[in-house]
């Protein structure tokens, strides 16, 4: 793969460095006062590394960001955010006051099609998950939604599908039927892959899926093509199966 990304990775990261002190010293690697780091793309491992050296000291790794030829421009924002949330742990920074502030929960879009409107939905059906959506906009400034639907929504419909227990199956099935018919492609594949991810290994969890979409052929067929996606894409997976 060509590293056409790495600088949207850097871009992202760009605001982070400024505001500590750090300068360019060489493509790709920065220094402050405190350290150096070097954000690079190591292309056996298909990864985006994040490197940091003490003064005088050698590179050490302290992340590493699965990314491989599927990946898109939107996919490298979301690397840069997370090397800038370890780098700031790594140096003991206090979190922005942006990202500190209370954050609004996601609002339904008017034609019911965009990622935010599922998220409000599943929401809606999980208000338990309201905290955790806080925390995770506060942790990475933006909407990982496959990580945090990997977090929240995969291990709590892999147990509602394994217990068979029909209303609660309806109740979450209802927002799953509406997307599926309103949502844009990456609202729809995000889901899909979430059901996928969420009856992959269990055996009841595959058998109450299958009798729930009885008569939604299509999307059964949908779930199942993602479910084979999942057992070769590495980064999918990580994300969604925790």
């Amino acid at each position: 793969m060509d590293n056409r990304y790495i600088g949207k990775v850097i871009e992202e990261m760009s605001p982070f460095l400024a505001e500590n002190g750090f300068h360019k010293k060489a493509e790709n690697e920065y220094e402050s006062e405190k350290c150096s780091i070097l954000i690079e793309y190591d292309d056996a491992r298909q990864m985006y590394i994040l490197k940091k050296a003490e003064p005088e000291g050698e590179y050490a790794e302290i992340s590493a960001w699965l990314f491989d030829d599927s990946q898109t421009e939107r996919d490298a924002v979301s690397v840069g955010i997370d090397f800038t949330e370890t780098l700031s742990e790594n140096l003991g920074v206090k979190k922005n006051s942006r990202l500190a502030a209370a954050v609004d929960m996601p609002t339904a879009n008017k034609d019911g099609a965009d990622i935010g409107t599922f998220a409000k939905k599943v929401l809606d059906v999980y208000p338990q998950f309201k905290e955790p959506y806080r925390a995770h906009i506060q942790k990475y400034g933006n909407f990982l939604y496959l990580n945090f639907f990997g977090e929240t929504l995969v291990p709590q419909l892999k147990q509602t599908l394994a217990s068979g227990d029909k209303k609660a199956i309806k109740k979450i099935f209802t927002v799953f039927d509406s997307t599926y018919i309103t949502g844009d492609r990456d609202t729809v594949n995000a889901m899909l892959a979430c059901i996928a991810a969420a009856s992959l290994d269990d055996d009841n969890a595959k058998k109450n899926l299958a009798e729930t979409l009885r008569d939604n052929n299509h999307m059964l067929r949908a779930v199942a093509a993602l479910s084979e996606r999942l057992k070769t894409n590495k980064k999918l997976s990580a994300a969604l199966i925790k």
